[in-house]
C-alpha cells in the first residue's frame, strides 16, 4: 500500500517520523500488509499553495486543519 500525506509546511521532522511511523502501524494491523511493503510518501504545501473554498488558506483554517488531523490521529490510534 501507498498513503499519501498532505501537509502544511513547518511541521518538525520527528512529528513527521511519528505520522508515518503509526499510519504503517494501521495499515499493517487492519490490512495485514507487512511492514516493508507499506509506503508513506509527504507531501508539503506553503500556505499559498493551499486554498480552500476559491481562496488562500487563512492561518485560522490552517488551525482548524491541524486540530482536525490530531482528531484523526488520535481516532486511528484507538481500538
Amino acid at each position: 500500500p501507498l498513503l499519501q500525506v498532505h501537509l502544511l509546511q513547518g511541521r518538525p521532522a520527528a512529528v513527521k517520523v511519528a505520522i508515518v511511523e503509526e499510519l504503517t502501524e494501521v495499515v499493517h494491523r487492519h490490512l495485514g500488509s507487512d511492514r516493508e511493503r507499506i509506503s508513506v510518501l509527504i507531501t508539503e504545501y506553503g500556505e499559498a499553495d493551499w486554498n480552500v473554498a476559491g481562496a488562500p488558506l487563512r492561518r485560522g483554517e490552517a488551525a482548524v486543519l491541524d486540530e482536525l488531523a490530531s482528531l484523526l490521529s488520535t481516532l486511528g490510534g484507538a481500538e
